[in-house]
C-alpha cells in the first residue's frame, strides 16, 4: 500500500531519527494509527472522497530486516476492512549518509472496494536515499496482480527541528517535494469496476436514471509523469512516540485519469509509538 499510503512514506521519520541516536542497534516494535481525509495512490485520488482510518504495526530486527501489517477501513463504508497489507523488507546503509531498502507487500482487498490500487495485489519496492543539504530519495515500485504497473518517485525533503520543551522532546517539520511517474494500467480496472458498482446500485436508488453518456477509458502502457506533490508534515516527537499532522497538495496530470488543474488537498493525522 503506497499512499500512502503513498500510506507511511513520510510518517514516523522524526521518531525513528531520535531513536537512532542510540548507538546500539536493537530490535523495535512500532505501532501507529492514521486518519486520512481521502485515500491516494502515488499522488492520485478518486473523484469521490475516501476518508479512512489505518492501523499499522511493524517489527524491525537488529539486522535491518522488518515485517509489518496494516489494515485500512473506509469511514464511509461500514462493511469492515477495505484493505489489509502484509510486508517484509530489509533496510541497509551503503555508505555514510546513504541508505537503502527493499520490500515486498501482499495486499488483500475487500470485494468491490473503491480503491485505485485494488487491481495490484503485489508490490515490490526499492529505495535509495542520500542525505546532504537535503534528503534526496529515488524509489521504484513494480506493482502487479490483475494489472501490471511500474512507478518511479523522486523526492527532495529537509528535516528541520523547530525547538523543544526539554532535552527529551522536539518539534520538527519536513517539507518535501515529489515527482511521481508511472504507467496507469491500474486505472483501467478501477474505471471498469466503478461502472459496474454504479450499475449494481442503480436499482437501489429510487428515481435513479441510467446515465445518458458513458466514458470509456482506453488502456495506455505509456510511462509518464502522474503527479507532483508537496508535503508539509509537522510532528511532536519524544523518545518513544510521535504525533504528526501532515498536509499534502497533489497535482495530478490532467491528461490522465480524473486529473484537474487544481491540486487536491490531502490531510493525515498520525500517532506512532515505538517499543
Amino acid at each position: 500500500m503506497k499512499y500512502f499510503y503513498t500510506l507511511l512514506l513520510c510518517c514516523g521519520i522524526a521518531i525513528q531519527s531520535q531513536a537512532q541516536q542510540d548507538s546500539s542497534a536493537k530490535s523495535s516494535l512500532t505501532l501507529a494509527a492514521v486518519y486520512g481525509n481521502t485515500a491516494n495512490y502515488f499522488g492520485q485520488t478518486t473523484a469521490e472522497k475516501l476518508p479512512y482510518v489505518l492501523s499499522y504495526a511493524s517489527y524491525k530486527l537488529k539486522s535491518g530486516l522488518y515485517f509489518s501489517a496494516s489494515g485500512l477501513t473506509l469511514i464511509n463504508n461500514a462493511s469492515g476492512l477495505a484493505e489489509v497489507d502484509l510486508s517484509a523488507g530489509y533496510g541497509f546503509n551503503l555508505a555514510k549518509n546513504t541508505e537503502g531498502s527493499v520490500s515486498y507487500t501482499r495486499s488483500f482487498y475487500q470485494k468491490n472496494a473503491p480503491l485505485l490500487q485494488a487491481s495490484n495485489q503485489n508490490n515490490i519496492n526499492g529505495e535509495l536515499a542520500v542525505t546532504h543539504l537535503f534528503k534526496t530519495s529515488l524509489s521504484a515500485d513494480y506493482a502487479f496482480g490483475t494489472q501490471k504497473d511500474v512507478f518511479v518517485s523522486f523526492t527532495n525533503s529537509k528535516l528541520i527541528s523547530l525547538g523543544s520543551f526539554s532535552d527529551k522532546d522536539f518539534f520538527s517539520i519536513e517539507p518535501a517535494i515529489s515527482v511521481i511517474g508511472g504507467s496507469q494500467r491500474f486505472y483501467q480496472t478501477y474505471t471498469t469496476e466503478k461502472q459496474r458498482r454504479k450499475k449494481l446500485l442503480d436499482p437501489l436508488i429510487p428515481g435513479n436514471q441510467p446515465p445518458q453518456t458513458e466514458t470509456t477509458t482506453v488502456e495506455s502502457t505509456q510511462f509518464s509523469v502522474m503527479a507532483y506533490t508537496f508535503s508539509l508534515p509537522l510532528a511532536y516527537n519524544r523518545t518513544n512516540y510521535s504525533v504528526e499532522a501532515n498536509y499534502t497538495a497533489s497535482l495530478a496530470n490532467k491528461k490522465l485519469m480524473e486529473g484537474s488543474n487544481k491540486p487536491v488537498s490531502i490531510f493525515n493525522l498520525s500517532l506512532y509509538y515505538m517499543f
